[in-house]
């Protein structure tokens, strides 16, 4: 299983532009059981085939991205191939890339699955260590939204993240400041950010303290040139 992900890895750099027909293909629709439970199956057909269409696109955005940043790491030597051989022979760096990969297919958006897959490839491609910092990005964005990525993204490129963000500084570059609360609300949730201390004055809505986690994020959806899509999301 370990030299069958690493060859996976190295050869879907080649084949990216064959990747929207490998997924088509492993994705079967389920087939008829009998020919008289036709009133049954066919709902039934219908919302499978709704499930696999969304399984597919999510697996397609990861894989996508996996290539890329394959890519972006140029991993083509025997030395490399080697490298993560040993590395994934550590059962808990294989078990995390698999957990990567299932993320990717059950996170709630498509944006994720993209960032997940950048996340996989760079993580497999550079053998980095697994840290409670890896597991808490890996389970803050399969939970994100496409808006809640899109205010996330909004909020990072306008922001001064060396102090306390409050949205209630920053009304007049962002449209509805309470999904923004709410956003940033999921975010400290998720851990990904720090809720900001008391004051005397109180604490404002929509603030927080900024993190090394929230940065590496913003960080990789640059990378995977999805920036651009975000900060346009709800236009």
């Amino acid at each position: 299983m370990n030299k069958d992900l690493v060859e996976i890895s190295k050869n879907i750099i080649k084949n990216i532009s064959e990747i929207d027909d490998i997924v088509d293909s492993y994705f079967d629709p389920i087939k008829d059981l009998t020919d008289t439970a036709k009133d049954l199956f066919t709902p039934i057909k219908l919302v499978h085939s709704l499930y696999t269409y969304n399984k597919k696109r999510k697996f397609k955005s990861f894989l996508k991205a996996y290539a890329e940043s394959f890519n972006y790491n140029e991993i083509t030597s025997i030395e490399d191939s080697k490298r993560m051989y040993q590395y994934l022979e550590n059962t808990k760096n294989f078990n995390f890339i698999n957990d990567i990969i299932e993320s990717s297919i059950n996170s709630k958006s498509i944006y994720g699955s993209m960032i997940l897959g950048y996340f996989a490839g760079k993580f497999l491609s550079e053998t980095l260590k697994i840290t409670f910092k890896e597991l808490i990005i890996v389970e803050g964005i399969k939970e994100l939204n496409d808006y809640e990525l899109s205010h996330f993204i909004k909020i990072y490129s306008i922001a001064d993240l060396s102090k306390t963000v409050s949205i209630s500084n920053y009304k007049e570059e962002i449209q509805n400041p309470y999904l923004f609360e709410l956003t940033i609300s999921k975010l400290i949730q998720l851990r990904l950010v720090e809720e900001a201390p008391f004051l005397s004055s109180g604490k404002p809505k929509g603030s927080f303290i900024s993190s090394e986690i929230a940065e590496e994020i913003y960080f990789m959806i640059k990378d995977t040139y999805i920036e651009t899509e975000l900060l346009n999301y709800e236009v």
